[in-house]
C-alpha cells in the first residue's frame, strides 16, 4: 500500500525525498483512510502485548511504519534508496513544536536557545549522551548541519553559516532579514543530530566552505548557484555520504535498536536516557502488518493504541467494545486539485461551475458517514487552509465574505453558458463542439478518497458532465499530477503554517515545479502569473514560496493569509472538501494514564501526536504517560 503524499513545511528539501510516517501502537495500521493492502507479518504483535502479566512494565509496545512492508532498512539516514530507522524514540530532535503554534517549542535534545547579534545560539543538554556512552556535543550538531546541507534541508534557506561556540553550543548565522520565528521552526523542529563519530569524518573545512558559499549564492541567484563548482563537489560528497556503510545505529533517545529485519525491528528501553525513570516500558516491538490484522487485535484487546482508519461499521463496533476510547485531533485536508493548464479547466468560470456542482458534504459523508468520529468532516468554506488555522488567522467577518459554493445547478449552468458551453440532451458540450467530460485521478489504495471521488463523479454525470475515476497506483497518480497529465486529482494539505499550506499546492513544489525530479513540469498549472488580492499581478509560485520562507506569525501573516484565501476562494485552483479527523483508538484494558482528552476529544498533547506522530508519542512517554496496569 502506498502512503499518500502529505505536504507540509517542516523539513523542506531541495531534493525529492520520501517521507515515511512511523505509526505507533501496540500494533498500528495505516492512516489516511486506507483499509487494506500490504502483506502482514508473521506475528501481529498480540503475543508480545497480550502474554505479559498485569502490571509487568516489560510489556512491549508494538508499532510499524505505514505502507513500507518488505522495505530494506538502512542505518544511514542519508541513504536515499532505503528507509532510515531513526525516529524520535531512538534519535532526538532539538525540540518539538507545539500544535498549531509556530513559535512555541518543547525542549528535547536542546534545552535552551536564543537569538543574539543575528545568530541563533542552540545549547544542547549537559546530560545528553549517545548510546555508546559518549556525550552529545556541539560538534555532532555542527557536522549534522553541514551534511544536511548536502541534501538541501530547508533550514539552509534561513542561514548563511553555522559554527561551534563551545562544547555544547552551536551558532546558526541568520541571513539578513530572516524572521527569527521561522528560522527556529526550521532548525529546532527539523534537525536531528547524528553522531560525529560516525559521519564527522566526511566533514572537512573545504566541504563546509562549499556548503556555505552555495547556499549564500542560492539565496541571491538560484541559476548562478547551480553553475558553481561548489555545487558539483557537494553532489559528489553527497554520493559518498549516501553510500556510507553504517554497521551500528547509535542514538540518543529513550530507546535503542536491538535488532531489525525487513519484517520487524526490536527497540528496548535505554536505561541511560536522561528521563529513563519516567519511561514505563522496557521495550517497543516494531512490526509490519495490515489493517485486516489490526481490527481483530484491536477488538480483542491485544492492540492498545492505533491510528488505524475505522470506517463507520468498525467505529460503531469499537464504541461498544469494553475499555474503548478514541482521541479525535484534526489532521490534514483532502483536496480536489484542478489542472488549470488544460482546457476547459483553464477557465475560472468552469472551475467555479464545478464547485457549484460537486456536493462536498455528500462526497465526504459517502466516505466517512455522519459520525463526528468517523475519520473525516466536510469543509464548507474553501479558503485553502484548515478550519483550525482559519480560527487563528482569519476573522469571522472575513469568512462571511467568501463564496461558500452551495450546490446550485442554476449558477453552474449560467457560468458554463457564459463561457460558450451548450447542453444537448443530458450532455454538456464544450465550445469546440466536443462533450465536456472529466476524469478524477486517485491513488487506488486511498479507499476513502476513491469513494469520495466516485460520489463527485456521479453528481457531475447527473448534471451533464460525464465523469469517471481513474484509480491507479500511488506512484502513477503522483507522477501524473506533477507532470500535469491529469484533469482533477487528489492532494493532501497539512501543517501548522497557513502560508506553507498555500505554498504546498501553489508553490514551485507542485505548481510549475522548479526543483527535484519534476523540474520544468506544470503540475497543477495555475498561473504562472495571477492577480492576487492585496498583491497585484505576481508570479504565483515564486511569490508564495518566498512568503513561506519570510512571513512570520503576526499581523503580516494574517494579512497575507486573507489575500491568499480570497484568491483560492475566487479562482478555485483546488477545493478543500474534507478535513481528516485522526482516529486514535486506545484501550484502558491493560494500560492507563493516557494523555488527557478535552471536550473536543483532543488536547495539546494529542494535537502534537496528530501533527507529529513519532515526536508526540515519544514526548508522551517522556512525560510519564501510557503506563501498564
Amino acid at each position: 500500500m502506498t502512503l499518500p503524499r502529505v505536504i507540509c513545511r517542516a523539513g523542506k528539501r531541495l531534493l525529492a525525498l520520501v517521507s515515511v510516517f512511523l505509526v505507533f501502537t501496540l500494533v498500528v495500521a495505516c492512516t489516511a483512510g486506507t483499509a487494506g493492502g500490504g502483506s502482514p507479518a508473521g506475528n501481529s504483535g498480540g503475543d508480545a502485548a497480550g502474554t505479559a502479566a498485569a502490571g509487568d512494565s516489560s510489556k512491549f509496545l508494538t508499532f510499524f511504519p505505514c505502507c513500507s512492508w518488505g522495505t530494506t532498512w538502512s542505518y544511514n539516514p542519508y541513504n536515499v534508496n532505503q528507509l532510515g530507522i531513526q525516529n524520535d524514540f531512538i534519535s532526538m530532535r532539538l525540540a518539538i513544536v507545539k500544535s498549531p503554534s509556530l513559535t512555541e517549542f518543547i525542549p528535547q535534545l536542546a534545552d535552551k536557545w536564543a537569538v543574539e547579534n543575528g545568530k541563533l545560539n542552540v545549547h544542547l543538554r549537559d546530560d545528553a549522551k549517545w548510546q555508546d556512552g559518549t556525550p552529545v556535543t556541539s560538534k555532532d550538531l555542527h557536522d549534522t548541519a553541514i551534511l544536511n546541507g548536502l541534501r538541501g534541508d530547508g533550514f539552509w534557506s534561513d542561514i548563511t553559516g553555522v559554527d561551534v561556540v563551545d562544547e555544547k553550543t552551536v551558532a546558526f548565522t541568520l541571513k539578513e532579514g530572516q524572521p527569527e520565528s521561522l528560522a527556529k521552526l526550521d532548525i529546532l523542529n527539523s534537525i536531528r543530530p547524528y553522531p560525529s563519530s560516525v559521519y564527522g569524518k566526511l566533514v572537512t573545512d573545504g566541504l563546509k566552505q562549499d556548503v556555505v558559499k552555495y547556499f549564500r549564492t542560492l539565496q541571491q541567484s538560484p541559476e548562478q548557484a547551480a553553475k558553481l563548482p561548489e555545487f558539483k563537489r557537494m553532489g559528489d560528497a553527497f554520493k559518498n555520504l549516501a553510500q556510507l556503510k553504517v554497521d551500528k545505529l547509535i542514538g540518543n533517545g529513550p530507546f535503542r535498536l536491538e535488532n531489525i529485519t525487513t519484517k520487524e525491528a526490536k527497540l528496548v528501553k535505554w536505561t541511560d536516557f536522561w528521563d529513563a525513570d519516567k519511561i514505563k516500558f522496557a521495550g517497543i516491538r516494531y512490526l509490519n502488518g495490515a489493517t485486516q490484522t489490526v481490527y481483530p487485535q484491536l477488538f480483542s484487546g491485544n492492540v492498545h493504541l492505533s491510528n488505524v482508519y475505522m470506517p463507520p461499521p468498525i467505529l460503531n463496533r469499537w464504541k461498544t467494545t469494553p475499555d474503548s476510547n478514541t482521541a479525535l485531533p484534526l489532521g490534514f485536508g483532502f483536496t480536489i486539485v484542478f489542472n488549470s493548464n488544460q482546457k476547459p479547466l483553464d477557465s475560472k468560470a468552469v472551475r467555479q461551475a464545478l464547485a457549484y456542482v460537486i456536493p462536498r458534504q455528500q462526497i465526504s459523508e459517502a466516505a466517512y458517514g455522519t459520525d463526528e468520529a468517523a475519520g473525516g468532516t466536510w469543509k464548507e468554506v474553501n479558503t485553502g487552509i484548515s478550519p483550525t488555522l482559519e480560527q487563528i488567522y482569519l476573522k469571522p467577518e472575513q469568512l462571511e465574505k467568501l463564496n461558500k459554493y452551495p450546490v446550485d445547478p442554476a449558477k453552474a449552468t449560467a457560468l458554463l453558458q457564459g463561457e460558450g458551453f451548450t447542453k444537448k440532451g443530458d450532455q454538456w458540450i464544450k465550445p469546440d463542439g466536443k462533450p465536456f467530460t472529466l476524469t478524477f485521478t486517485a491513488n487506488a489504495e486511498t479507499t476513502d478518497i476513491v469513494t469520495s471521488f466516485n460520489s463527485a463523479a456521479k453528481a457531475l454525470t447527473a448534471f451533464g458532465i460525464k465523469s469517471e475515476v481513474n484509480a491507479t497506483s500511488g506512484a502513477q497518480q503522483d507522477a501524473d499530477q506533477h507532470n500535469g497529465d491529469f484533469q482533477a486529482g487528489m492532494a493532501f494539505v497539512g501543517g501548522s503554517n497557513p502560508i506553507a499550506m498555500y505554498n504546498s499546492l501553489l508553490g514551485p513544489g507542485y505548481n510549475f515545479t522548479r526543483l527535484g525530479n519534476y523540474a520544468g513540469k506544470r503540475g497543477i498549472g495555475f498561473g504562472p502569473k495571477k492577480n492576487v488580492p492585496g498583491l497585484g499581478e505576481v508570479d504565483l509560485a515564486s511569490t508564495i514560496d518566498r512568503q513561506a520562507r519570510t512571513v512570520e506569525p503576526g499581523d503580516e501573516m494574517n494579512k497575507q493569509v486573507w489575500n491568499w484565501a480570497q484568491l483560492v476562494n475566487e479562482e478555485v485552483p483546488y477545493i478543500w472538501y474534507a478535513t481528516k479527523v485522526y482516529q486514535f483508538p486506545f484501550s484502558t484494558k491493560e494500560f492507563t494514564n493516557w494523555p488527557p482528552l478535552g471536550d473536543n476529544k483532543s488536547s495539546e498533547l494529542w494535537d502534537i501526536i496528530s501533527a507529529d506522530m513519532n515526536g508526540g508519542l515519544s514526548l508522551a512517554m517522556q512525560q510519564g504517560y501510557i503506563t501498564p496496569k
